[in-house]
């Protein structure tokens, strides 16, 4: 804190440019500082400390103030200049932080960076002012709240994803081979190419030969049929001469709503394409559908003129046969400007379904580039120029919708019918900034220019107008082509690679490491197989990808691998399981296994190749000579030993070098510290090199091993003193006898105390076929029996009919017998039931399901809630 003082001390009261890169230095180092500071000493519990100790809680509750008292003369500070902001009220607790934190801090902070940020760009001259200044119409308000608002709001799912309605589709005459991939030649499929410089077929290449063109636009010069018209244009005057006066179309709403032609007839179409080749320009506009489709096509084209409104179904199929013939001509026209906004998809569009290509193009998305809006969307547009918001809800519904609602027809009216008044506006904007400006900033660009050749408007007034020309024709020249599924690399649109890169799934990209000589795994391998099928089931059902499976479910898939067609539906809740996948739920359940089985084999396939490489490797080294070396070695716990021999290779892999004869290590000793003289027969001193079994078949040596280490249950062993030595006996060790030195019984029981229960020992684990019954122990006068036997418990003596208790067998002890584990079966053994306990299984089950027929005074009890009381009288206590 004293650091802040020191910055809001009175000698930081005046600050000028030269010292405020070193105010702004020590003010972030003083935040930084306290923040820090916060973070890390205060305790997690302070409100104990403060009732512990009152002189903190004084010094938090001063500092508490100052920084509330802080913070509102901030947050007054940054919304001083905005009305809207005063008298929100202010922070004076921590409910108060807690409640309004949003309104009170974030949104004004906000603002002030935001305000900071427009100063900065103006400042540095980012910002630009707009070309021109949209007047004030006639009809609009001053007062910005009394202006019609953009309809927010969810659009109705009906008419978003109209699932009910049968495929139009079907009913076209030109049906769509979604399997053809081949690339999209025109010259094939085009019938006529109507106002044509160069005939259909040949290229004209300039003096220049094509110097200086990319593969991508030479491409273009061989595919595209008008690409020679489109690079040497010929615009209309009337383009470079706009109105000075426009008239505003009629409004869309209220009672002076002009009428539109709605053409769903072949002479419909024809009586309107007699106006538009009258017409010297035309706004146009489309709707595509795309999700119950895999291609995708038209749905709706609407074609303005200054005069008139034509909405046009293109899900007739007589009207959509004709539009090639009827309309292609008008497209092609240098002399009839065509208006679009935003054309990049219209133009692909218009050559995949009709072969209709674009000359003579103005897109007024590329003027308002040029003009330095601050948006280009069409809604911008004409919410600036003709005070109308439309409802950009519609933007994304179902299209196939007939007959079209009122409002999709207004809002596809829209698109057209005030384009080409933004049209003229634009085009008058354009001229007045181009003769504001300097000539190195008026010429466009050189990309575009190096696709006109020459020049269209050779006036200074219209070098703005000739780079959105330009523009606009680069947008024209794009050309159709079909996407074809890449399943090995997985590039483009629509490929596997493509969409993990989009969802940031690096481990199932291209780039993923491979796993088992599997790129990804077996979970790339599965969002592969899965991806493909996915795309082969969307071609032939003439449905989009993600209709047949989303993208968030492809992933799902993937990573939960399901292995049957129940478990795969499982992965979804009922309704969010598309009606495809529902259907073919089987098939893709069958790929996901066959590809997690080719997976997991070829998974064992490369473990297999590494274990035999590492076999040949062992043979090899085996078959190196060895020399037996003698040393004699010093250990602390095995003793001073001759070691007898250890496994020496001459030269190393490792270190490159000859092993010198004394080099060798020990392995055994020929006495113990721990287990005294005796070694075990496998480690005398003879032999104390490690055994390399040759036999590498060792099921049985882990099974024996895994045998030992299974316990049954815990017993209690027999301690017999026998002269000078103790044996302990085990009721499951069969009869054998471990051999100890002379020990008596208290100091070992005091000697295994710290380790368990004096003579409490693990059985381990026999198979049933290894079992040997247990010998009784020899009972003589030497045996000592440590503890008392168990008691066996009293019983009732029954008397007999004379009164007398029955007599009790003359051999009978009293003693019970010794259980022997080792002749019982156990849970481990996995046997079979015996035929006694499947005869007392189902007398039980035949007692529990009972004859089924109630007899007299043999009812069933009523139920509990008609038997109980409901209410009261009944303790809810005790049941």
């Amino acid at each position: 804190m004293a650091s802040a003082d020191t910055v809001a001390g009175p000698s930081a009261s005046m600050i000028l440019s030269s010292t405020f890169p070193d105010y702004a230095t020590s003010v972030q180092s003083a935040a930084l500082t306290t923040t820090r500071l916060a973070a890390t000493t205060l305790p997690p519990d302070i409100e104990f400390h403060r009732s512990i100790h009152v002189s903190f809680a004084v010094e938090l509750d001063s500092l508490s103030t100052r920084v509330l008292r802080l913070t509102n003369r901030l947050v007054r500070l940054a919304g001083s200049a905005e009305s809207s902001t005063l008298g929100r009220g202010t922070l004076d607790d921590e409910e108060d932080v807690l409640d309004g934190f949003k309104s009170l801090i974030v949104d004004p902070v906000d603002r002030l960076f935001e305000r900071t940020d427009m100063c900065l760009d103006d400042y540095l001259g980012r910002k630009k002012d707009p070309a021109i200044t949209v007047p004030a119409l006639p009809n609009q308000s001053n007062n910005s709240s009394k202006r019609p608002t953009a309809p927010r709001g969810r659009l109705d799912p009906a008419l978003q994803h109209a699932s009910h309605l049968p495929k139009p589709q079907l009913l076209f005459n030109t049906k769509v081979d979604n399997r053809n991939e081949s690339p999209y030649i025109p010259a094939r499929t085009l019938e006529h190419k109507w106002c044509a410089r160069v005939p259909l077929g040949y290229t004209f290449h300039d003096q220049d030969g094509g110097f200086g063109m990319d593969e991508e636009e030479k491409q273009k010069l061989s595919a595209h049929p008008y690409y020679y018209e489109l690079t040497h244009p010929t615009f209309p005057t009337h383009l470079f001469r706009p109105t000075p006066t426009t008239i505003l179309p009629s409004s869309l709403t209220g009672t002076d709503v002009s009428k539109h032609v709605y053409v769903s007839t072949p002479s419909t179409l024809l009586s309107m394409a007699t106006k538009l080749k009258a017409a010297k320009e035309i706004a146009v506009d489309l709707e595509h559908h795309s999700y119950r489709t895999y291609r995708g096509f038209l749905c709706l084209m609407q074609i303005s003129t200054r005069e008139d409104d034509f909405i046009i179904d293109l899900l007739v199929p007589s009207v959509r046969d004709s539009i090639s013939n009827a309309l292609g001509e008008i497209f092609a026209d240098p002399e009839i400007v065509k208006v679009f906004h935003g054309a990049e998809s219209d133009i692909v569009w218009l050559q995949q379904d009709f072969n209709i290509f674009v000359v003579g193009l103005f897109d007024t998305y590329h003027a308002s580039r040029a003009l330095d809006f601050q948006k280009h969307g069409l809604a911008n547009l004409l919410e600036a120029f003709c005070d109308f918001i439309p409802d950009k809800r519609y933007q994304l519904a179902d299209w196939r919708i007939r007959p079209l609602p009122e409002e999709m027809l207004t809002y596809a009216r829209s698109d057209t019918h005030f384009l080409l008044y933004i049209y003229d506006r634009l085009r008058l904007s354009l001229i007045e900034r181009a003769q504001t400006i300097c000539a190195p900033e008026a010429s466009f660009s050189t990309a575009i220019s190096t696709i006109i050749k020459g020049t269209i408007s050779d006036k200074p007034a219209h070098v703005l107008l000739n780079d959105v020309l330009a523009r606009s024709t680069r947008t024209a020249l794009r050309l159709y082509d079909r996407e074809a599924y890449d399943a090995e690399l997985g590039v483009g649109p629509g490929g596997w690679d493509t969409l993990a890169r989009k969802w940031n799934k690096s481990a199932l990209a291209n780039s993923a490491s491979e796993i088992n000589g599997v790129r990804g795994g077996a979970i790339g391998e599965v969002y592969r197989a899965v991806h493909r099928w996915r795309e082969d089931i969307a071609k032939d059902e003439d449905e989009s990808t993600r209709y047949v499976l989303p993208n968030h479910q492809l992933f799902t898939v993937a990573e939960r691998s399901p292995s049957n067609a129940a478990e795969l539906l499982a992965l979804f809740s009922h309704a969010s399981i598309p009606p495809v996948l529902r259907r073919r739920a089987g098939e893709l359940a069958e790929v996901i296994k066959s590809t997690v089985e080719r997976v997991a084999s070829s998974g064992v396939a490369v473990e297999a190749a590494a274990v035999t490489t590492d076999v040949e490797t062992v043979d090899s080294a085996a078959s190196t000579e060895v020399a037996i070396v003698e040393e004699f070695a010093k250990s602390r716990l095995w003793g001073s030993a001759t070691v007898s021999s250890s496994i020496v290779q001459r030269s190393s892999s490792l270190f490159d070098r000859t092993a010198a004869a004394g080099e060798g290590s020990s392995y055994s000793a020929s006495r113990s510290s721990l287990f005294g003289a005796a070694l075990p027969s496998r480690m005398t001193p003879q032999s104390s090199a490690p055994i390399i079994s040759t036999n590498r078949n060792t099921f049985s040596d882990i099974v024996t091993r895994i045998h030992r280490t299974l316990v049954i249950a815990p017993n209690q062993s027999q301690i017999t003193q026998v002269g000078s030595q103790i044996i302990s006996q085990s009721s499951a060790s069969s009869g054998s006898a471990s051999t100890q030195p002379t020990m008596s019984v208290p100091t070992m029981a005091s000697a295994e105390a710290t380790d368990g229960i004096l003579g409490q020992v693990e059985i381990p684990f026999i198979p049933t076929d290894q079992r040997q019954p247990r010998l009784a122990p020899v009972s003589d006068d030497t045996i000592v029996v440590v503890g008392q036997a168990r008691q066996k418990k009293r019983k009732r003596i029954k008397t007999t009919a004379l009164g007398k208790p029955p007599t009790r067998d003359q051999d009978d002890t009293g003693e019970d017998e010794v259980f022997d584990y080792a002749t019982v079966p156990n849970l481990l053994d996995d046997l079979p039931p015996t035929p006694e306990e499947l005869d007392t299984r189902k007398k039980k089950k035949q007692k529990a399901k009972g004859t089924g027929v109630i007899e007299y005074g043999n009812f069933r009890a009523p139920p509990r809630d008609l038997r109980e009381v409901k209410s009261g009288n009944k303790t809810h206590t005790f049941r």
